[in-house]
């Protein structure tokens, strides 16, 4: 584990497995893969390997891991040069920057720039492309070995086969040579010379040092893909997790109410045609009931509103006898599809004076629910009472 690098907060939705592919140019390029778990907020290595068969990395690596290549070899310039002037003509001369890929750390007074042809570099990130992988990140030549000053907290050390030298943490040389393998310890991790730069390259993706400089953007859809994707999967699974709770649930519901449906069968064992005929009466509610929540007659809000609106006018000598929302068209029978009068509100009542419901018929109107107000019936019943009828029509 690093733990010198433990509890650094990552980004949401941050990968937990990433591929490494440090590829050295050449004649036949050689591929350095290096495999770095990261769980919780520690990176640990899990396998490394090496082949000049990209077939190999298809077999070994999944598609799904973020992909990061390191450049290095033929065809890669490094050079230090002055952070002053027009550093870039003197390295490229007459040559356009837009044909070239630049890689600058920046220290002090000096620049440490790696440069290297797009075209020698992309058909490798096409390739990676091609084979459905996502490239997320890059690097190019042995600067990016920087990134692990701190945590070797050593003076120099070697970034591929070249020997960088510092001064507490700046750069300040760094000198190509011929060496055998070293080995350096990071926590309980060791990297060689090799897979360093490789290291260092994840390190610039999970934290960047603002001392580097390089084109990224030909990568931002790659990157975000990558993040959506991560999203995607991560709210997949807690998806199928809630799922899975909601199935446990349901399945221990269903057995404590098998196990009531025993226990009470016993009892109604005697009863069978008398429940057999309340089931029967039972379902002929709920299809009743369904067709009138479909209508919006059952709605609790609906009908409180009106209610409440005319209940609240009502005057105190005039007595209400039925108010229907929505009055069926016709009797309901069974197997009869029901038909509502919607829109309409038919109130029946008593009244000692027809000034009274005149009154409150105009009181009526002016809620702004109400579109219209008709009187069907208005009479006198064998107590001398009078008797009316409304339909209001709403809006």
């Amino acid at each position: 584990m690093l733990e010198k690098i433990k509890n650094i907060s990552l980004r949401p939705f941050q990968e937990t497995r990433f591929a490494i592919v440090g590829i050295v140019l050449g004649d036949t390029p050689v591929y350095n893969v290096l495999m770095v778990d990261k769980k919780s907020s520690d990176l640990s290595i899990g396998s490394s390997f090496s082949t000049e068969n990209f077939d190999a990395i298809k077999d070994k690596v999944p598609a799904a891991v973020p992909i990061l290549i390191h450049y290095y070899g033929k065809g890669i310039i490094n050079k230090s040069v002055s952070a002053k002037g027009d550093y870039l003509k003197e390295v490229l001369f007459n040559a356009s920057v837009d044909d070239f890929y630049i890689y600058e750390l920046h220290q002090k007074d000096n620049k440490f720039i790696s440069i290297a042809r797009k075209g020698v570099i992309e058909p490798y990130f096409e390739m990676f492309k091609e084979n459905k992988y996502l490239v997320v990140d890059y690097s190019i030549g042995p600067y990016i070995g920087v990134m692990l000053k701190q945590l070797l907290d050593i003076s120099s050390f070697f970034s591929n086969d070249y020997n960088l030298t510092f001064d507490e943490n700046h750069l300040i040389t760094a000198q190509k040579q011929e060496i055998n393998e070293e080995v350096y310890h990071i926590g309980e991790e060791q990297v060689d010379n090799i897979q360093l730069p490789l290291f260092g390259t994840l390190l610039q993706y999970l934290y960047p040092s603002e001392d580097i400089e390089y084109e990224t953007g030909f990568l931002a859809q790659n990157k975000q893909e990558n993040v959506l994707k991560k999203a995607f999967n991560s709210v997949a699974i807690g998806m199928v997790l809630f799922f899975l709770a909601a199935l446990l649930t349901s399945y221990l519901l269903l057995n404590y109410y098998n196990n009531k449906y025993v226990t009470y069968e016993s009892q109604l064992y005697n009863l069978n045609d008398t429940y057999n005929q309340v089931k029967k009466l039972e379902e002929e509610k709920e299809n009743k009931t369904k067709i009138l929540q479909e209508s919006g007659i059952l709605n609790q809000n609906f009908l409180s509103f009106y209610m409440y609106r005319i209940g609240n006018t009502i005057p105190s000598n005039v007595g209400l006898n039925a108010l229907q929302v929505n009055p069926t068209q016709k009797k309901i029978k069974n197997f009869n599809k029901i038909l509502f009068d919607t829109g309409v509100i038919t109130i029946t009542g008593n009244s000692d004076s027809s000034m009274q419901v005149n009154s409150w018929v105009k009181e009526l109107k002016k809620e702004k629910w109400v579109s219209k107000i008709e009187i069907i019936d208005f009479s006198k019943n064998r107590s001398r009472k009078n008797e009316f009828t409304l339909k209001i029509m709403v809006k």
